[in-house]
C-alpha cells in the first residue's frame, strides 16, 4: 500500500524498452524525523542498461509533475541517469512548514524511469514508456501516541446496521491490509485503507458481523505485516 506504480505518458519518440518499473526505492515508505536534518532513500536500477531518472515529492495530487507539485522539502538530486545495475542516493531535506505537531503528516515521493531510445529507431515513429512510482513519506513529530507496532491497541472497531467502522486513535497513519469479520460463520475479508491520525473509515458489509472482535492486519514502517484483534462495538 506504500508503494504505487503507474503508467505517465507515452510519447512517440522511440521503442518501448521496458513494460515495468525496474528501477526500485528501498523499502516501503520514507519516514522523516520532524528533528532530522535529512533522510536518504536508496534507489537501483534492475536493467542491463541505462535510465534517467526523475524525482519530486507532492501532497497527494496523483496527477502531479515536477513543475506543478507542492511540498515542503528539497530533493536532491531531481534529475539523473542511472547506468546498469548502479544505485543511487536520494537525500531529502524538510524546508519548513506549520505542519501539526501531534500527529503525522504524509507526502508522496514520485520517480519517474524513462528507459533510454534504442539506436537506430529515432525515426520509427513508435513509443517509449515511461513509468512513475510513487511512495509515502510520513513527516513523523516526536511523543505521538501509540505505536506503528501496535496499531490494535489504539483502533476501534464499530458496527452499525450493514457497515463496519474503524477509528484511528492514534498519531500515526493506519495502513491497514485488510480485515476480517465473521458473517453467517464464515470469515470474510474486507480491503485495505489507509486511515489519519483521528480518522474513521467505514467498509460496507453483506450481512451482520458475529462475534466481539475483528481481526485487523497492518503494515508497519518495515513493511512487516501485522494482526491483531479489536473488540467489536455493535
Amino acid at each position: 500500500m506504500s508503494l504505487g506504480r503507474s503508467l505517465l505518458t507515452f510519447a512517440l519518440v522511440g521503442t518501448c524498452l521496458s513494460s515495468q518499473a525496474s528501477v526500485v526505492m528501498t523499502g516501503n515508505r520514507v519516514v522523516y524525523p520532524a528533528d532530522a536534518k535529512q533522510v536518504s532513500v536508496q534507489l537501483t536500477n534492475q536493467d542491463d542498461f541505462p535510465n534517467v531518472m526523475q524525482a519530486w515529492l507532492d501532497s497527494g495530487d496523483e496527477q502531479s509533475t515536477p513543475q506543478t507539485a507542492r511540498a515542503p522539502f528539497m530533493l536532491t538530486p531531481p534529475m539523473f541517469r542511472m547506468a546498469a545495475h548502479s544505485g543511487q542516493t536520494l537525500r531529502l531535506q524538510f524546508t519548513g512548514a506549520d505542519l501539526p505537531k501531534d500527529k503525522e503528516s504524509v507526502f508522496w515521493l514520485n520517480i519517474l524511469q524513462i528507459p533510454p531510445v534504442a539506436k537506430g529507431s529515432e525515426a520509427s515513429n513508435q513509443m517509449i514508456v515511461m513509468l512513475r512510482s510513487r511512495m509515502k513519506v510520513f513527516w513523523r513529530p516526536a511523543g505521538l501516541q501509540g505505536s506503528p507496532n501496535e496499531m490494535n491497541k489504539t483502533t476501534t472497531a464499530s458496527v452499525s446496521g450493514r457497515k463496519l467502522s474503524l477509528t484511528n486513535n492514534s498519531g500515526y497513519y493506519a495502513s491497514i491490509a485488510h480485515v476480517v469479520v465473521t458473517i453467517a460463520n464464515k470469515p470474510v475479508k474486507l480491503g485495505g485503507e489507509m486511515i489519519a491520525p483521528g480518522a474513521t473509515k467505514a467498509w460496507p458489509l453483506v450481512g451482520t458481523p458475529m462475534g466481539d472482535s475483528v481481526q485487523m492486519t497492518w503494515i508497519n514502517d518495515q513493511g512487516a505485516y501485522l494482526s491483531g484483534a479489536l473488540p467489536l462495538k455493535h
